[in-house]
Order: structure tokens, then sequence, then C-alpha cells
């Protein structure tokens, strides 16, 4: 069976993985120039920083045993800290049980994993398909004929694909926040903390993550100093998400000098992504969504959860 898969993210690469190994024929679009969606790392300024999924907490399921058995390893760290909360910027150990929970980061970034998936695959970048046709039982992507058509975009992307084909799935409620992400290198060195992270449990302040990368896992950071990940709340991202990049990061290091001292508030480098789709409100049951026998499949955010094992 020749099948067509639309996005290289974490869902994408762990269909193709095992299609291939079911002796099918597969063929990957992805519109980026690179594989991994969310779990997406940049250099910066000499410091590798994950932009988005800043940890990997496989949680016992399908994903553990893939990428602690099967692919290589080098670089795979368990994070030892745990992560801590915040209210209004005043810091606490928090939920213990969330400490408890075994997460992981690569040395080279967290985008090390798809990049391990993707191996051998035959991956078509830069190639948006916002739309598909099909024939008498084919699917049709980029001129080419398909026996099936699996769709790991978000939800919502992929609904609008499917009803401009008047082709009904029930993902009309699928629902995402956005998030905007800044990326921050200073020159000063942070004192170790207890902690690689801090999460606003309640996500009322507008700082609703802060990973400490250069404490998270060792050898992220090329020369003195720190660095760091902020992801900001729904409300913020959404409200200042079309806004200048300025104000946004501003705004942010505001934060984080209030949180650790004068020497904060001037960062060497920083960078801003713009996450539309970053995690699910409201999600779809697989089932649901897709019916028993059928060769064009649902299967991208929006149908479990937002964490990279609901997307493995």
């Amino acid at each position: 069976m020749r099948v067509a898969i639309v996005g290289a993210g974490i869902s994408g690469l762990a269909a193709a993985r095992a299609l291939v190994k079911g002796g099918h024929e597969v063929r990957v679009f992805e519109r980026a120039a690179g594989v991994g969606g969310r779990c997406s790392t940049r250099q910066l300024d000499g410091a590798i920083v994950d932009t988005g999924a800043t940890s990997i907490a496989p949680r016992g399921r399908e994903l553990e045993p893939m990428m602690l058995q099967e692919l290589n390893k080098d670089g795979l760290e368990p994070v030892a800290k745990p992560i801590y909360t915040h209210t209004g910027l005043r810091v606490s150990p928090g939920d213990t049980a969330r400490s408890t929970i075994i997460r992981y980061a690569y040395r080279q970034g967290n985008q090390r994993l798809p990049e391990l998936l993707a191996e051998g695959l035959d991956i078509c970048f830069e190639s948006n398909i916002e739309a598909f046709a099909m024939r008498d039982d084919d699917f049709v992507v980029a001129n080419d004929e398909f026996d099936a058509l699996i769709l790991t975009q978000p939800a919502v992307e992929a609904h609008a694909m499917l009803t401009g084909l008047g082709i009904n799935r029930p993902l009309g409620l699928c629902k995402f926040r956005p998030c905007l992400a800044v990326s921050l290198v200073y020159s000063a060195t942070l004192d170790p903390q207890p902690y690689h992270a801090l999460i606003d449990p309640e996500q009322r302040h507008p700082l609703t993550w802060l990973s400490l990368e250069s404490q998270k896992v060792p050898d992220r950071l090329a020369h003195e100093g720190t660095s760091m990940v902020a992801q900001l709340g729904p409300q913020f991202s959404a409200d200042y998400f079309d806004s200048d990049e300025g104000g946004i990061i501003g705004a942010t290091v505001d934060y984080i000098e209030k949180l650790y001292g004068s020497a904060f508030g001037s960062p060497v480098a920083f960078d801003l992504m713009r996450w539309k789709y970053s995690q699910p409100e409201n999600v779809a049951m697989f089932d649901s969504v897709n019916r028993a026998g059928s060769n064009l499949i649902v299967a991208g955010g929006g149908l479990l959860g937002g964490r990279t094992e609901d997307a493995y």
C-alpha cells in the first residue's frame, strides 16, 4: 500500500515508521524545512534552547520503549531537577507528584527525537499541502496517487481541508491555545536552582512556564552565562500574538528580572517563537473521528492531547 502522510511532527513520523516497518510505501509531506513540529530546538548565541517541548515524559506509553530501547540514546539525559511552581512570581516546591514524573531531554536539543524518528523515511520538505483530491478510491496529493492518506497537522487545519471537499469528520469543536515562547541568553550566570522549570498551575500570570535551559541538562551553553525559555500564558499570547517583538520580549524580560534580579534585565540574545496551535483546549476522540476500515485517517494534535507522548 502507498500511503501519504501530511506533517512530519511526532505523530506523522510515528505513523510513517510503523507503516514502513509493516512493509508499506510511505511518503511524508512537511511544509517546514525540518522535522519535529512543536518538538523544536534552536541555536541562540552559543546556546541550545528548546522552544517547544522543553522536556519529554513518556509516562510508560508507546514512546518509552521506542525512545529508550530502539532509538540512539546518545545525548539523552534524565532531567534530574524537578518542576517548581510560582504564584505571582513567588516560587515554591508545589505539587510533589509532578516532580516524580521521569522526564528526559537531549543534550543536542529535543528536536533530536524527531530527527531520530525520521531516519530512513521519505520526506518531502517545504511541501505545504493545503488540499488533496479523490480519484476513484485513491488520494491525489502533490500530483501523485496514494492508496491511503493520514493527516497529522493540527485538527483545525485538517478540518478545513476535509470540509472543503465535503468530508464530514467531528473535528469542529477542536480548539487550540496560542503560545508565545521567548528564548533568552544572558552573560550573567544564574546560581544553581533547586528546579529546572517553573510553572504557574493556575495560568493566571503571563509567565506560565519557564525552563532554565542551561541548568536542565549539561553542555547546553557554549560559554559562561544562562539560557532559558519562557512560555507565555494563553490569554497573554492571544492578546499579543501579532504584537511587535520588542514589546513581547521586553515584558518577558521584566518578569525574569523580578525573579532573579537586575543582572537578568539585559539579555545578550533573544528570540521569539509564535506557536499559533500550541495546546489543544478541546480534544476529539480518535475512534469517533476515524471510522474503522477507512483509508483516510486524521491523527494530529487535538485528538488525544498536547504532549509529545500523546502525539506519538
